[in-house]
């Protein structure tokens, strides 16, 4: 079967970003990446091998910012799932994360959760 791409087209890559405000550290960016692995439906689409969990350093953290520059990108490999279902996946287990969190540390993580661009940024 014939595709359509020439050599040069990108693939727009599919996902979205989890970056945790000035108030977190690495051990929270660490923590939330490890909920998130043991979290359903993530844990069920990373078995399928659909979805990629990366701890990365942020490519776009404001000068002088406090706070770790790692952020988290989940990725979607495959078409078993809409980036509107993972975010909404996704957004479900940082709040639980986050309250989690709150109850046994205190303080607030402010996390944010945005669709990457079609370039995976």
């Amino acid at each position: 079967m014939m595709s359509d791409m020439t050599e040069g087209d990108q693939v727009a890559v599919l996902g979205v970003r989890v970056r945790l405000g000035a108030g977190a550290t690495v051990d929270d960016v660490r923590a939330l990446k490890t909920w998130l692995e043991r979290e359903e439906p993530l844990e069920r689409l990373r078995s399928e091998e659909v979805l990629s969990i990366e701890e990365r350093t942020s490519t776009d953290a404001a000068r002088g910012r406090l706070g770790p520059d790692l952020e988290l990108v989940l990725k979607v490999l495959g078409d078993v799932v809409t980036v509107a279902a993972l975010t909404e996946y996704t957004a479900r287990a940082v709040k639980t994360w986050t309250n989690n969190r709150r109850r046994l540390q205190g303080g607030d993580p402010d996390p944010q959760i945005r669709p990457l661009e079609p370039d995976g940024e």
